[in-house]
């Protein structure tokens, strides 16, 4: 029964859908990674500093803010306060007033004066400022962290959301591709099962040829993910701590080199997850014709 069962699954098309699938997950995860980088980045960055906004019409401007600021370093967990200068604050303020004139100032406008407050943990810097200064305004940037990270977890559903409706078509399509290539065999299925071979062992010789082909699709669909990954480790470089500098790319070596110190600024989730993915589309091309199979078997008369 091997020679005309076995080859009953001989659908080119299933190693070119399980590929795309492939390529679409794995693209989901990458820029889940990414989103997921740069929302921590700016989290922890914006976690730990606060800005303080002066006007410029408060009476006693420079004596009181000079005030603000011994206060503040002496403040517990302040670890440093920095005063914009007058064109930071201009060229902070530009892309909402406008561009800065050939004077070096916005027209019409007075700036007020802005400091930059690092500090650890969360200090009640609100309560210590306006007991210094009424007029000043506050803003924690840690309520942006609170954002990002709720906008992080969004995106995060989104994106295992997406994965999870890819292996849903993947899982369709497998089936599809199966139920069609076996019934374009209906005569040899039934004359191997009608002489007593049994629907299990039928079943698991098209299943183990569909999972085969359905491994040799993802490995395909990776590799061509690779470029797309490569990319996204080079621009996630300057948020790792463990960046390299790039190598000379001469030869095919120096290309290798390059390319493998690159994937190192990966997360190994990442990394694990990617490698994941032909097997898990070798387990569901192998379920997905099991089932197929042997359902269509137990309708046969």
């Amino acid at each position: 029964m091997s020679a005309p069962v076995s080859p009953g699954l001989r659908s080119g098309s299933l190693p070119l859908l399980v590929a795309l699938m492939t390529l679409l997950a794995g693209l989901s995860l990458a820029g889940l990674t990414g989103v997921q980088t740069l929302a921590e980045g700016w989290s922890s960055a914006a976690r730990n500093a606060t800005t303080i906004e002066i006007p410029s019409d408060t009476p006693q401007l420079e004596d009181r803010t000079h005030t603000l600021v011994q206060t503040l370093h002496r403040t517990a967990e302040v670890t440093n306060v920095r005063e914009l200068s007058p064109q930071q604050v201009q060229t902070l303020l530009a892309p909402w007033l406008g561009q800065v004139s050939s004077s070096g100032h916005l027209p019409g406008l007075s700036l007020p004066v802005v400091l930059i407050v690092a500090h650890t943990g969360t200090p009640d810097l609100g309560a210590v400022v306006h007991e210094a200064l009424p007029e000043a305004v506050v803003e924690e940037d840690r309520r942006w962290g609170e954002r990002l990270n709720g906008l992080g977890s969004s995106l995060v559903a989104c994106a295992w959301l997406a994965v999870s409706l890819i292996a849903a078509i993947a899982v369709l399509s497998v089936g599809m591709t199966v139920r069609r290539s076996v019934m374009a065999q209906r005569k040899a299925v039934e004359i191997v099962h009608f002489l007593g071979a049994g629907d299990l062992t039928i079943s698991s010789r098209i299943a183990g040829r569909a999972a085969l082909l359905s491994l040799a699709g993802g490995l395909t669909g990776l590799l061509f993910l690779s470029p797309v990954i490569t990319m996204l480790a080079r621009k996630l470089a300057p948020f790792s701590h463990e960046a390299t500098p790039p190598l000379p790319t001469n030869t095919w070596t120096d290309m290798f080199a390059s390319w493998w110190a690159t994937l190192h600024v990966l997360p190994r989730m990442l990394l694990e997850e990617l490698g994941a993915l032909p097997l898990i589309a070798a387990c569901l091309g192998w379920m997905t014709a099991q089932t197929v199979v042997l359902v269509w078997l137990r309708r046969l008369p």
